[in-house]
């Protein structure tokens, strides 16, 4: 220990050494764009994987529905991809001629509001879950599953059920 020297290093080389500078896409201004674009192409992965855009082109929301709404419902899409959950962010309006299937607006970009007429439901099933229940709509000639919980998929049967002339059996 004696002789050694001891450097004394001044404040602002202290904080430089503390301080890193930032990756050049995590400067403020890069940031909001690249976040942006992280959120497309995310959300366009989801929209053409788990099926929606299949069903999009099929079922156009051609018209606002004017029936029973429910809001943050939960469910999912299971087509020829991947399957996608879609957590309390869909909105399902049920009326005598189909249901109209919309997304929360962040999560909508490639995902536009569909309309499925109930001509188009091959078979439904509703199965009890954990603490609900799920109800399972089959469409007709793709083979996409959608799966509805809750009120919002009791609604669907109902309706589903009454435009078919069938009474609603009691979920198991």
């Amino acid at each position: 220990m004696h002789g050694e020297l001891i450097r004394v290093v001044p404040r602002n080389e202290r904080s430089r050494a503390r301080h890193r500078p930032l990756p050049p896409f995590m400067t403020p201004l890069l940031f909001i764009p690249v976040f942006v674009a992280f959120w497309a192409a995310i959300t366009a992965l989801l929209a053409f994987a788990g099926g929606w855009a299949t069903l999009a082109e099929q079922f156009p929301a051609a018209h606002s529905s004017g029936g029973e709404r429910f809001r943050s419902v939960s469910g999912s899409i299971r087509g020829k991809g991947i399957p996608v959950n879609y957590r309390s962010c869909l909105t399902v309006t049920v009326d005598e001629a189909g249901f109209l299937l919309s997304i929360f607006f962040p999560f909508r970009l490639f995902s536009p509001p569909l309309f499925v007429p109930w001509s188009a439901v091959a078979a439904v099933e509703t199965k009890r879950i954990l603490f609900g229940r799920t109800t399972r709509f089959r469409l007709r000639d793709i083979g996409t599953v959608l799966s509805i919980q809750g009120r919002a998929g009791d609604a669907m049967r109902l309706a589903h059920d009454h435009a078919k002339g069938l009474r609603a059996p009691v979920a198991k």
